[in-house]
């Protein structure tokens, strides 16, 4: 009876939050893709990773490529959707902070299915996640 109870109310508040317009939310350690000219073509669809995030809407990103820092606010980036079988890190919704395996990817629709990896909802799978409600996990190589 209380797992129903929990997955019936994981579900009403998971479409609950889903509906509400959510912009992306920036978090530490997720690749992200510069998506502003504002800086010039040279920043133009670089990637980085968040290093720190600095306030509700900025955040210190490191470019993969130069390892340069760069301040911006977060309506400049958009999250990464890495291949199948990597880790992405869920940045909105009712699951969000969670870390989840990417099982597929549903191209025409803009969404995947994620699969979360740890913590007690470990296992659990969620279809139809958007993609701007996840992004790739970064790791240090």
């Amino acid at each position: 009876m209380g797992d129903q109870c929990e997955h019936l109310l994981l579900t009403f508040l998971n479409r609950a939050i889903t509906l509400l317009p959510s912009p992306f939310c920036a978090r530490q350690g997720i690749v992200v893709k510069v998506i502003t000219k504002d800086l010039g073509s040279k920043y133009f669809k670089q990637k980085g990773y968040i290093q720190e995030v600095l306030d509700k809407y900025r955040a210190l990103v490191r470019l993969l490529d130069s390892g340069q820092k760069l301040k911006l606010d977060q309506q400049h980036l958009e999250t990464v959707v890495p291949a199948v079988g990597r880790k992405v890190k869920i940045v909105n919704g009712a699951y969000r902070g969670s870390l989840a395996k990417l099982d597929a990817i549903k191209e025409s629709k803009f969404c995947a299915t994620l699969t979360i990896a740890e913590g007690p909802l470990k296992g659990r799978q969620l279809t139809a996640v958007a993609y701007e409600d996840f992004s790739k996990l970064y790791v240090d190589s």
